[in-house]
């Protein structure tokens, strides 16, 4: 299979990893799992190709998209659309020697208690590439100049700085930006909201009417309010107020005010999210219902749909709030479509953009909010 990829320029894993190198569990999804890499002499995080990055390996037995296709996928359909600032960096590193994946796979059985009921047993695929990822995490080595600047040989160049004790890094899902093209009119909820309720729902009729929520902010976040907030002071405060809490692990602390009025600034400024935004709406105009499985402009909408952004505020006050882009895999389009469009006739169906359902779900989404703001 020819790639748009230099296979020549692919780092490989140094053979002596499995030695030399302690590997940590990090989480995983369905089809992937994530480590940090730890030098075995005295803990410290590596240094060279692997510093700043995780490690993040494919599940076996999974049927999705090699890593070659999703590395080429984003260098050709995701990086043209955003700056370099804007994503979370990712490259391809070649895993030749089996002893690795077997110490991952070690690592991963350690885990087994504390791994999701539905992933235990699962394994690392014996595959030739693996992924090195930008690592957003606070507490640990980022760069002032990212190593993906550097070929392999050459990022003992870059200059690092620790993270301060005091950085906070904040992470949600924008999801579904602007409403979809296939809700009915006159509809209360956006996309996101409906079905977060729809999901909701279902899971209490499932429980026989007994809610399953505990800890940490269980009112949703509407991401319509993320991009109002800058001409909604009812919806800046709504974001806000949902970040006002711990979130562990990635956000073990509450933000200060001080990191509550820059991200706040950062919110009612930033382009990074309508750009996201127009590139949904540029590239699915008609909805789900409407959507050829193999349109390529669709698919970069649902994939855009489902990213993560991070951002992070620094302690230096003097320092910009950075935001990047991350999860912006190539999704498995012919497996999808189904779900998606199943989905969206639930939604539609079900009342749950209209809020119809019983009993009805606390979403506290911002369209109507904003439409009387706006009016």
């Amino acid at each position: 299979m020819s790639s748009a990829i230099p296979l020549a320029g692919i780092p490989v894993f140094p053979s002596s990893a499995a030695d030399n190198y302690e590997f940590k569990f990090v989480g995983e999804g369905n089809a992937n799992v994530i480590f940090e890499i730890i030098e075995k002499s005295d803990g410290a995080y590596v240094n060279g190709i692997f510093r700043g990055s995780l490690l993040r390996v494919p599940k076996a037995g999974k049927e999705s998209h090699s890593y070659l296709e999703l590395q080429e996928y984003w260098e050709t359909v995701i990086k043209p659309l955003f700056g370099r600032e804007d994503l979370v960096q990712q490259r391809l590193v070649r895993i030749r020697d089996s002893a690795v994946i077997s110490r991952l796979n070690t690592t991963l059985k350690g885990e087994e208690d504390i791994r999701r009921p539905d992933f235990r047993g699962s394994q690392i695929a014996q595959a030739e590439y693996a992924m090195l990822v930008e690592d957003m995490r606070q507490r640990r080595l980022h760069s002032l100049v990212s190593p993906f600047h550097f070929p392999a040989s050459n990022v003992s160049g870059v200059v690092y700085e620790p993270d301060h004790p005091e950085d906070l890094v904040l992470e949600f899902k924008p999801k579904w930006l602007a409403q979809s093209p296939n809700a009915p009119k006159g509809a209360t909820r956006c996309r996101t909201c409906a079905h977060k309720a729809y999901k909701r729902h279902t899971k209490l009729a499932a429980n026989n009417g007994t809610s399953t929520k505990t800890g940490h902010n269980t009112t949703i976040l509407c991401p319509l309010g993320l991009l109002a907030s800058g001409s909604s002071p009812s919806s800046l405060a709504n974001v806000i107020s949902h970040f006002s809490s711990p979130n562990p692990p990635l956000t073990p602390r509450a933000p200060t005010p001080q990191q509550q009025a820059r991200f706040a600034h950062w919110l009612q400024t930033n382009t990074l999210l309508p750009r996201v935004r127009a590139a949904q709406l540029a590239n699915d105009r008609a909805g789900p219902l409407a959507a050829d499985a193999h349109d390529p402009r669709f698919q970069l909408a649902m994939t855009l749909r489902d990213c993560t952004c991070f951002v992070r505020i620094r302690a230096d006050p003097s320092a910009p709030v950075q935001a990047k882009l991350g999860d912006l895999d190539k999704k498995n389009w012919a497996a999808k479509l189904g779900y998606w469009q199943a989905t969206e006739r639930q939604l539609i169906d079900g009342g749950y953009y209209d809020g119809r359902e019983e009993p009805r779900q606390t979403t506290d989404c911002q369209l109507g909010k904003i439409k009387a703001e706006i009016e």
